[in-house]
């Protein structure tokens, strides 16, 4: 993991910014769609993860899965994104609407 593109998504959650990425995994054979994001509110971070099989996106109340955890700082909200594979590095600013 770089250290300096870290150092820049603390900062700017730090500052109040909202940051995240969105991919397509494989996973036994199928394609999903996830979303996840940080932010820091009134003194805890959370962060949020949102998937969807790809080919039921249209139907995103039946089958979208949204998940969203409060941490004491920010090194535990990003620990929790590593613990599920998610990389950390990818994280940078949202266009348009904000996942939470």
């Amino acid at each position: 993991m770089d250290d300096s593109m870290v150092s820049l998504i603390i900062t700017a959650v730090n500052n109040g910014k909202v940051r995240g990425f969105s991919e397509i995994k494989e996973v036994d054979g199928r394609l999903f769609f996830y979303q996840y994001a940080i932010k820091k509110e009134a003194g805890s971070y959370l962060s949020y993860q949102f998937c969807i099989p790809e080919d039921k996106i249209e139907m995103v109340e039946d089958y979208g899965s949204e998940e969203i955890v409060a941490h004491n700082s920010i090194t535990d909200a990003l620990y929790y994104f590593q613990s599920k594979d998610v990389k950390i590095e990818c994280f940078s600013f949202f266009k348009g609407v904000l996942p939470f």
